[in-house]
């Protein structure tokens, strides 16, 4: 008989002590009109009107997280808009630079532990978010869509590259060309590496045409 997996945290997660670690350690958001409004095992969900605090425990990972959001209406829906806290540290500090590295925890001590850091953290850094400061929310919706406007890039510049080297074994400089141009004069984030720029030079040059 094939065990099936599990998708909810067995009895033996309560031993790790994160729903007690969680009230305690981030008991300030009580006296900041917070109220926690979901407590499990690996859960504690903190909501003030507008406002979200959602500290986690990942059922598999195990990686200790918190997330700062908010509510927005979109079209006439309200939904919630969520960020890590490492994006939110990030806003005034590297996060390497407060210490802020790996928040796995698989023992009652380092739960304690890693716990009282986030909930620092999150009193430091996501103070200005949790109190109002939608102009920061602003500041991290846009740093989002520019990360992901770069990763969009990064991957389309992989197609390109791909593509251009297939073509350079085929001595197809036509395809070689039309390739590293568009990575040249339409991904703004990546740029040619000095062996694609000779390999683009050269094809040019076969095409008879100028750079």
């Amino acid at each position: 008989m094939v065990e099936m997996p599990r998708t909810s945290p067995g009895p033996e997660r309560a031993l790790l002590g994160f729903a007690v670690a969680a009230q305690e350690t981030f008991s300030f958001l009580l006296g900041q009109g917070f109220t926690l409004m979901e407590l499990s095992d690996t859960l504690a969900r903190y909501e003030s009107g507008w406002r979200i605090v959602r500290v986690f425990h990942g059922r598999a990972s195990y990686e200790l997280g918190v997330e700062v959001g908010r509510w927005v209406e979109v079209a006439g829906t309200r939904r919630e808009q969520s960020f890590p806290l490492r994006d939110v540290v990030a806003l005034r500090r590297d996060p390497v630079d407060v210490g802020f590295g790996g928040t796995t925890a698989t023992s009652p001590p380092a739960v304690r532990r890693v716990m009282a850091l986030l909930a620092d953290w999150t009193r430091e850094y996501a103070g200005p978010l949790v109190s109002g400061g939608d102009e920061l929310f602003e500041v991290l919706s846009e740093r989002n869509a520019e990360r992901g406007r770069v990763e969009q890039e990064g991957l389309r510049a992989q197609r390109l590259r791909d593509r251009a080297e297939e073509a350079w074994r085929r001595r197809d400089f036509g395809a070689v060309a039309l390739a590293y141009s568009e990575i040249e004069s339409e991904l703004h984030s990546v740029t040619l590496k000095a062996s694609e720029r000779g390999r683009l030079d050269y094809a040019r040059k076969a095409l008879g045409e100028t750079a």
